[in-house]
């Protein structure tokens, strides 16, 4: 499953990491943009394991990003979850 990912540098050098079709939901950040890509990963994954979890409905991903509003300096970053193997790590933990 991909969505898609806007990172937005915020005025501490932070990158803020939102994804428009789930928001407010798995919204995350990092201090650098591999730790923030990293965190959107993480914050993804987490969100539609426990959307499954729970039985929720969840916004199918938006296939075409030129859709979303962004900022001069932002970032749109496809984050792929494989939820099969992410089921399977979780329970080897």
């Amino acid at each position: 499953m991909k969505y898609f990912a806007i990172l937005h540098k915020n005025k501490n050098n932070q990158f803020e990491v939102s994804f428009p079709d789930l928001a407010p939901a798995a919204a995350t950040f990092g201090d650098t943009l591999e730790e923030a890509i990293e965190s959107a990963h993480d914050s993804l994954t987490g969100y539609l394991l426990t959307a499954e979890d729970y039985n929720e409905v969840v916004t199918a991903p938006t296939n075409n990003p030129s859709i979303f509003k962004i900022q001069g300096s932002d970032i749109i970053v496809p984050v792929e979850v494989n939820l099969e193997f992410e089921r399977i790590k979780e329970q080897n933990n």
